[in-house]
């Protein structure tokens, strides 16, 4: 099934260029490494959140399907998606922006 939240992809080797780019200009980025297996259950957020997968691979799913994200991948979700992961074999390293931008 297609995700309708995917938005693009990146090259994860620019990993400052990344960074520049997500940067709020004020607040924080989050980098997140689950072992394989490590699952998010179902939840959501207040705001907007942008998930970039630096390595490894997630099973994500929200209420209308699931697909298969990769290095490189980019997921925008909107404030109060409910949503899930599932890290798979291999483990996953991913940033997480707590809002939502251009790349």
């Amino acid at each position: 099934m297609s995700n309708p939240l995917h938005k693009s992809r990146v090259d994860p080797s620019n990993i400052g260029g990344i960074i520049r780019r997500t940067l709020p200009d004020q607040g924080k980025l989050t980098i997140q490494r689950d072992v394989p297996g490590k699952e998010h259950v179902w939840h959501h957020h207040n705001s907007d959140e942008t998930i970039i997968v630096l390595e490894g691979s997630l099973r994500f799913y929200w209420d209308e399907g699931e697909c298969y994200c990769r290095r490189g991948d980019v997921i925008a979700l909107p404030a109060g998606k409910t949503h899930g992961t599932v890290a798979m074999e291999g483990g996953a390293l991913y940033l997480i922006a707590w809002h939502a931008f251009a790349i």
